[in-house]
């Protein structure tokens, strides 16, 4: 057992944060990349509309499978009370504030965002693009995707469609549903049905540096995806962005 002992108490503290916020990592990930764990945590990901809600749109299973996980984080890190409550407290704290619509300066976000999460880096992880979806797992500090290499912000923020790729049609989207998407017959979430997989190429700036709003560089042309049905869902929220659509814009990944 790790013993957080012979410390200030506000490096204690500190260093109890950092072990419980990187070992949350570890477990995100696993929701994402263990079947039988992502259809739980599917739950999460097909809300189409991100927003402080979505940080507390859990399955009721993923939160039981969770409680294991918790307790040996708490049991093998030797955790006190106080810094599982202060962690517990920042982690609420920091999903609100990633997963709400509320808009910052770029300049100040794309500081940010190599300290903490923040909503632009975040929306990218709810994209259905499953290489952008597979990113950003960090809650609190954005350090652990840094040193995994598994940070991605050269993503255009109005190019993003929220959810998930099987999953665009709103009347599938009902709590009742939604709370059944477990137990039921599992599609490939990654593919929209008899249309095919989203998929986003031609990023050439480097990864580590957020896009800000309108700059989309790119080698090659994007090509525009044509098989997410505009009927089957509503209207893509243009995140961030307050000026009225551009008559004959399209969506690069919607057509």
């Amino acid at each position: 057992m790790l013993k957080l002992r012979r410390l200030p108490v506000w490096a204690d503290l500190l260093l109890s944060v950092v072990l419980l916020d990187y070992t949350l990592y570890i477990w995100h990930y696993l929701t994402h990349k263990v079947p039988f764990l992502w259809r739980f945590h599917l739950a999460h990901h097909v809300d189409m509309d991100l927003d402080a809600s979505t940080a507390l749109r859990f399955h009721a299973g993923e939160m039981l499978l969770s409680v294991p996980w918790r307790a040996t984080q708490v049991a093998v890190l030797g955790i006190s009370p106080l810094g599982l409550a202060l962690w517990q407290t920042l982690t609420l704290m920091e999903i609100m504030f990633h997963h709400s619509n509320v808009r910052l300066s770029y300049p100040v976000e794309r500081r940010l965002c190599r300290l903490i999460v923040t909503p632009r880096m975040h929306g990218i992880h709810h994209s259905v693009v499953q290489k952008e979806t597979d990113s950003n797992w960090s809650t609190i500090f954005s350090w652990p995707d840094y040193f995994h290499g598994t940070i991605r912000l050269n993503v255009p923020q109005d190019k993003i469609i929220t959810g998930v790729a099987a999953y665009q049609n709103p009347a599938e989207l009902t709590v009742g549903k939604i709370m059944k998407l477990p137990f039921t017959v599992d599609r490939p979430s990654w593919v929209v049905p008899q249309r095919g997989r989203p998929q986003r190429e031609g990023l050439t700036d480097p990864a580590t540096g957020l896009l800000p709003e309108g700059l989309y560089r790119r080698q090659s042309p994007m090509p525009r995806w044509k098989f997410l049905r505009p009927d089957l869902r509503k209207p893509a929220r243009k995140r961030f962005i307050h000026r009225p659509q551009r008559p004959g814009h399209r969506h690069d990944c919607c057509g």
